[in-house]
């Protein structure tokens, strides 16, 4: 590939610029800020783009407002491209153009320098002064490596990478180290290994506490358990009671809407409201008529009575039509009341009876078998109570006899021997002491009377012994102290036979006023109770039976009085005030019948007041049809009157209230309503809430007492393991051992990626080597002037031979000959690779240490090079040249 324009569109100093290149060898020669580096940043940029924002400095945006960027064009394969890059996000936008006009991305671009990128550009391709210094900049060693990977594309990330993995192996590992994790880890596994080994010697002793502290956090597991579960039961109990006044006033609620009657359809009203308002109608012609009647007579003055009777006669007729019905209902009425006062006084003599001032309610059936045998139940426990309580006393009578017997034969064991019997017992040891010393005096054979004399007194030392112990005083004795110890046996029995019927009395008499408290009993005699559930159910009869009674004379007193009602607008001429309906009845009847008679006379003496009675009886039979009508949808509807009827919209009205208050509280509690009624009233919840807490602390006891006991086992246990438990330190040596395994991989790693990083390179450089060798010994020849004649390359050196055969290491030559030694390398790396790519070869200003005489050999050493590839070459002084241009970037 050869660059043969360069056209600069505005990049740093330079703005619309153009610049022809030889294809060969090009020199670019100027001063200091000619733009020379400036330039050859422009030939990077195109061809592998320009730098971002991530590196301000290394832009080189033009400060005069032209465009940023510009043009290369190329030469490959005969072909000639275009190379187009201005701003643009990642380095620019890129247009190539091909020779036909046809334009392409940048993956055109990538194809052509491919596999060149910009790194391998600047490591193969591109060097200048700096990387010529860099050199020195290294270690011997790493100098020694760079040189010898040099022949490999990106060796130097390559090394750097292998330098970075060698560093984080010997942050985990050194020799002689202590501070390093892998370091501290063998001796933490030293450490662990020592404390294993002396807490193996107390192991059965810590594995045996260790299991009873197995088996106590079992324990203390299984009561934490229990404790919650009965916290929770009694958290769900508390809740149900603080809920129970609001489930109380539910059930009333539903009593309530139960008791309410039943709602009427809403139409029943509006058709009542209507009828009412054709009768308001009528009553109003009616009104018009009875002004004609007074007309008729002609200006004769009609008794205000009859003129009253005239414009109700209608309303009298409806009303006395129901005469028979209304008798019935007052006779029917006093019938109720003398029922009602023989219930009442039937009910106050059972109240005496019974020591009550209201009715309770009789026991269930289940209730009164389970009442009786409570009883009997009772009084069995309390006739044992009685007989243990006796036998008690008596055995405790008992004891205290034989105690003082046994503490009387004591004191007579304690009392020494009789001088009698002492006197015997020291004549009896003093004839078998005479024996012993006779035998000591005789001769030999006499000796066997010595041993005949000692057996008698031992013989005598242990018959005084039983005979002591088993005298009459010492059997008397031990019998008597066998007895105390079978009654004090027989008292313990006893003890616990009578608590346990304590117990059991106590739970009955619990379970008894339990069932007094359920019936509101408490204050009645148990014989009551038992005997005379018969009249507890007669009084509770008498009582509904009264309320029955009370109920129907309710209604017809309702029924009566709404019937009385119905004379209110004759109330002038019927008087209704502290009248009975008897009375009125009779009143209405006697003066409809004389108004009648009146009226009947008028009529037969007046055509004109004929007719209008006429018409006036019309309207009135109208409205008493009405008033039928009325009556008749009153009575499909099972009600009298409209008295009835207001009290119904009254109660449907208050049935709404009623419905929307239950709703709300059916709403708020029906997460609780089933556990609810499983209680039949307040005291059987509160039985459970008691019986709850009472277990819930007798749990919460045996908790305590087993944690205590844990605690202790765990300090016994603690001390036991000092440092740790034998199987803690297994697992501590087994962790610590997977650590050093995780640490020495990690480390082996490194070290393994390092070496093979290395060794690649060195083998990648071995198979160029020997090619780029030899160009590399005939470049560094030439620019020596023959001094070094030979390049000896080893395993992890290179070395340089002089003409007089002294070899040297590259760490040992002067800033010059290495910087020479580097170019001659790299001259012949480019050469050797480009087989693989042919690119412009781009040195910028990169000899400034060479001498005038080795300068030159450097630029004919190019000039040479240029007949392959071609070769741009920045400097600051103009050059010696036999082949290609120089340009001047000053003009």
């Amino acid at each position: 590939m050869q660059i043969e324009q360069v056209n600069i569109f505005g990049f740093g100093k330079w703005t619309d610029q153009q610049f022809a290149l030889d294809s060969h060898f090009q020199v670019f020669y100027g001063q200091n800020e000619a733009g020379k580096s400036t330039l050859s940043a422009f030939i990077d940029g195109v061809l592998f783009g320009f730098a971002t924002k991530k590196q301000p400095y290394a832009q080189y945006i033009p400060k005069t407002g032209h465009s940023y960027g510009g043009e290369l064009t190329l030469v490959q394969g005969q072909q000639r491209y275009l190379i187009r890059r201005v701003a643009g996000t990642a380095g620019g936008t890129v247009t190539v153009t091909t020779a036909n006009g046809t334009q392409h991305g940048e993956k055109l671009l990538q194809n052509l320098l491919a596999p060149i990128d910009k790194t391998l550009f600047r490591q193969i391709f591109r060097f200048d002064q700096q990387d010529l210094t860099s050199i020195f900049q290294l270690r011997k060693a790493a100098l020694e490596r760079h040189l010898l990977t040099v022949g490999a594309a990106g060796s130097h990330d390559w090394l750097t990478l292998a330098q970075k993995y060698r560093r984080e192996a010997a942050r985990l590992y050194k020799p002689r180290g202590r501070v390093w994790p892998l370091n501290q880890a063998f001796t933490k596994l030293k450490d662990l290994n020592a404390k294993l080994a002396a807490a193996q010697a107390t192991l059965p002793a810590y594995l045996a506490k260790q299991e009873k502290v197995t088996r106590q956090k079992a324990m203390v597991a299984t009561l934490t358990t229990k404790v919650t579960s009965v916290r929770q039961q009694l958290t769900e109990l508390e809740r149900l009671q603080a809920a129970w006044p609001n489930y109380q006033t539910l059930q009333a609620l539903e009593q309530k809407l139960a008791q309410q009657p039943q709602a009427l359809a809403t139409e029943l009203y509006q058709d009542y409201q209507q009828l009412q308002q054709q009768r308001q109608s009528k009553a109003t012609e009616l009104q018009q008529l009875s002004t004609k009647l007074n007309a008729a007579t002609g200006g004769q003055e009609l008794a205000p009575a009859l003129v009253f009777y005239q414009q109700h006669q209608a309303e009298f007729e409806h009303q006395l039509a129901s005469t028979a019905q209304v008798q019935a209902m007052i006779q029917e009425k006093q019938q109720l009341q003398e029922q009602q006062q023989a219930l009442i006084k039937e009910s106050q003599q059972l109240q005496q009876t019974l020591g009550v001032t209201a009715p309770v309610p009789p026991l269930s059936d289940l209730d009164l078998k389970q009442a009786q045998a409570n009883y009997k139940h009772r009084q069995t426990l309390q006739q044992q109570q009685v007989q243990l309580q006796a036998t008690q006393q008596q055995q405790q009578r008992q004891i205290e006899q034989l105690t003082q017997e046994v503490t009387t034969l004591e004191q007579q064991l304690q009392q020494p021997p009789s001088r009698t019997q002492r006197h015997q017992q020291q004549s009896h040891y003093l004839v078998w002491g005479l024996v012993i010393i006779i035998g000591l005096l005789l001769p030999s054979w006499g000796k066997l009377l010595t041993l005949v004399g000692a057996g008698g007194l031992i013989w005598q030392f242990f018959n005084n012994q039983s005979v002591g112990q088993t005298s009459p005083l010492q059997q008397q004795w031990q019998q008597a102290l066998a007895q105390l110890d079978q009654q004090q046996e027989k008292a313990v029995q006893l003890k616990q036979q009578l608590t346990a019927v304590q117990g059991s009395l106590a739970a009955q008499n619990a379970a008894w006023e339990t069932l007094k408290a359920r019936y509101d009993y408490q204050t009645l005699p148990t014989d009551v109770i038992l005997n005379h559930q018969h009249d507890f159910k007669r009084l509770l009869a008498c009582q509904q039976q009264i309320k029955q009674l009370k109920q129907r004379q309710t209604t017809l007193q309702v029924q009566l009085d709404q019937w009385v009602a119905g004379f209110k607008f004759a109330q002038s001429w019927v008087p209704l005030a502290a009248a009975t309906p008897a009375q009125v009845l009779q009143r209405a009847k006697d003066f409809a019948t004389a108004q009648a008679a009146k009226l009947k006379a008028l009529r037969d003496q007046n055509q004109n007041y004929a007719y209008y009675q006429q018409q006036a009886t019309r309207v009135q039979q109208q409205l008493a049809q009405l008033d039928q009508k009325q009556h008749q949808l009153l009575a499909d509807h099972q009600l009298v009157s409209e008295h009835e009827l207001q009290k119904h919209q009254q109660a449907d009205q208050k049935r709404r209230q009623l419905q929307e208050r239950w709703q709300v509280l059916h709403n708020q509690l029906q997460p609780d309503l089933p556990a609810l009624k499983q209680y039949a009233d307040s005291m059987a919840l509160q039985t459970k809430v008691t019986t709850c807490k009472q277990t819930l602390k007798q749990q919460q006891r045996q908790l305590t007492v087993a944690q205590q006991q844990l605690t202790k086992l765990q300090t016994q246990l603690a001390q036991l393991a000092s440092d740790g438990s034998y199987r803690v330190l297994r697992q501590q040596v087994a962790q610590q051992q997977t650590e050093i395994t995780q640490l020495a991989q990690k480390w082996l790693t490194y070290q393994l990626t390092a070496q093979w990083i290395e060794t690649t390179l060195t083998q990648a450089s071995q198979r160029r080597l020997p090619q780029m060798l030899a160009a590399a010994q005939q470049n560094f020849a030439i620019l020596t002037q023959q001094r070094y004649v030979k390049i000896i390359l080893t395993a992890k050196t290179i070395k340089v031979v002089r003409f007089d055969q002294q070899q040297f290491l590259v760490g040992e030559l002067s800033q010059g000959t290495a910087e020479q030694l580097y170019v001659a390398l790299r001259l012949a790396f480019a050469q050797t690779v480009s087989d693989v790519q042919r690119m412009p070869l781009v040195i910028d200003d990169s000899f400034v240490n060479f001498d005038s005489p080795r300068r030159q050999q450097v630029l004919n050493l190019l000039a040479k090079l240029s007949r392959t590839t071609q070769v741009i070459y920045f400097t600051a002084h103009p050059v010696k040249m036999s082949v290609g241009q120089q340009t001047n970037l000053a003009d």
